[in-house]
């Protein structure tokens, strides 16, 4: 099933209001990525596959190289942290991420057809173990992997989040 056809569910409503903005390949887009209506990590499109695991088509664009025509890494570390965040959503739950660690495995190239696959591993209670990896499509070479642990939270997160700035004086 594509991303744009899952159904919206309470919690993705909740997180990415009730006329949530997706690409026009129907990929949910976070409030950073609202206003230019597209995912500024160059992720196109996510497609369900068997057994829960989520396929992400997607480009590295080029204001995140690192390197000559090499992504940073920091890029290929918030792409999969992107990807891995995004499973809890088909099960209608909101997670966020505790720990995330990665694994260099190739330089990625910037502005080159990739694509992930990220899929949970384990779940204890409201921690959900997952894994994640980027490949270069054609030769379909791991460029990176990643391990993490994100834990569940209810929609009112980022309220929470709100009150407890304005607790360390910022607005």
């Amino acid at each position: 099933m594509a991303d744009s056809n899952r159904s919206l569910n309470t919690v993705t409503r909740a997180i990415f209001g009730p006329e949530p903005v997706t690409t026009r390949t129907g990929y949910l887009l976070c409030v950073g990525c609202r206003e230019r209506e597209s995912c500024q990590f160059g992720i196109i499109s996510n497609e369900t596959l068997e057994g829960g695991k989520v396929r992400t088509l997607l480009r590295c664009p080029a204001n995140f190289a690192g390197g000559p025509k090499v992504a940073h890494g920091g890029w290929v570390s918030a792409v999969l942290d992107e990807m891995l965040g995004h499973l809890s959503l088909y099960e209608n739950k909101f997670s966020v991420t505790s720990s995330l660690a990665v694994d260099y495995h190739r330089p990625v190239p910037v502005e080159d057809d990739l694509e992930g696959y990220a899929w949970g591993e384990k779940r204890d209670g409201e921690r959900w173990h997952v894994v994640g990896e980027l490949y270069l499509i054609g030769p379909n070479t791991l460029l990176a992997r990643a391990k993490g642990l994100f834990i569940e939270r209810d929609i009112s997160h980022f309220e929470r989040h709100k009150e407890w700035l304005q607790n360390q004086g910022k607005d």
